[in-house]
Parts: C-alpha cells; structure tokens; sequence
C-alpha cells in the first residue's frame, strides 16, 4: 500500500475526498468554517465556502489541511488552524478550546476498510510535525465519547480512543463529546 500526504493546495483541493454521507464528505463539509451551513446546503455552495476559506486561511494561518492519498487515490483528510478560524466551535458545551491552541476539525479516513491500517495515525502525526516545525506547542480536537450514541454524536466524529492513544488528554467533557487536547508538541 502506498502512501502519500500532501498539504491541501489550490491544485488538490479537488481531491479532498467525496463519500456517501454527503452533505458530510470532506468535499462538501463547511461545517466547522460557516454557521450558515447545514444538511440542506447545496454540493455546490458547500464547496465554494470550503474552499474560499481554505484560500482564506492558507494566506492568513498558512498550511491548514492534508489529504492522504493511498495508492494514488484520495482517502483522507486532516483539517487544522487557530481557534479563531471556526465559528462552530461555539455550539459545543464540552468547553472552549484555547485561543493560543490549533483546533483539529477533522482527521477522518473516508474508506472504512482502510481503518484501523495506521493511516490516521500518519496522517495526525504529519500534522503534528507541521505544526511542531511552525513553533506551535498544543493541538486540540473534539471527539466522541466511547460510550456515546451515534444518534448523539454522528457516526462521523472521530472516536476518542484514538486521540488518547496518540498522547491525548482529556480537556473536559459534556453531552458525548469530548475536547482533548496534547500539548508540548514543539
């Protein structure tokens, strides 16, 4: 199995991966970067506020994404920058993130057969050394409880089990979410 991780640029943006729980495919996804967007918004208008804030973004913050390619098909995606970048961030009673910390919005494996094969794991520690090479110091993401419903938490969001095995702290918790957070990562 081949495997490459790239920084999300203008020319790759295309590829950010597309997957059946649309409007939840990366592609599609601004949730974390609109207030405005939800399960009724168009492909078309999902993209082009996804991808306006990636250019937004990547002037202001710099790098803000990867996408993992396997065997040259894109599988994956990992999205991260300041606080300040995502608006949603609000709705969530689990806590606040830290205004000195980057946020972790996604790091998700599109292709179920390919969890658990040490891909998500290459892709948060390329984006941890990113990070770490830029002189940041704590990285932060939500997370779904363990014992959480689905129904509670979407079967999307990110298992905390696997950010706890790769040097994670719980930060605090409410409602089946989870804000863990991993610090000293220069």
């Amino acid at each position: 199995m081949d495997i490459i991780i790239e920084p999300v640029t203008l020319e790759n943006f295309k590829d950010l991966p597309n997957f059946s729980l649309s409007p939840h495919s990366c592609k599609y996804c601004a949730y974390w970067e609109s207030l405005e967007f939800d399960d009724w918004t168009k492909k078309e208008d999902a993209e082009q506020k996804k991808l306006n804030w990636f250019i937004r973004v990547s002037k202001e913050f710099g790098n803000c994404g990867f996408i993992v390619y396997v065997n040259k098909i894109p599988v994956g995606f990992a999205q991260y920058a300041s606080v300040k970048y995502f608006p949603t961030i609000s709705r969530y009673k689990a806590g606040t993130p830290s205004n000195d910390a980057i946020f972790l919005t996604c790091l998700y494996i599109a292709k179920r057969e390919l969890w658990r094969k040490g891909i998500g794991k290459k892709l948060l520690e390329k984006v941890i050394r990113d990070l770490k090479s830029r002189g940041y110091r704590t990285i932060e993401a939500f997370a779904r409880r363990p014992d959480a419903p689905s129904s509670e938490v979407g079967d999307w969001s990110s298992p905390a089990e696997f950010f706890l095995k790769m040097g994670f702290t719980v930060k605090s918790q409410k409602d089946g979410i989870i804000l863990l957070q991993k610090e000293d990562i220069c």
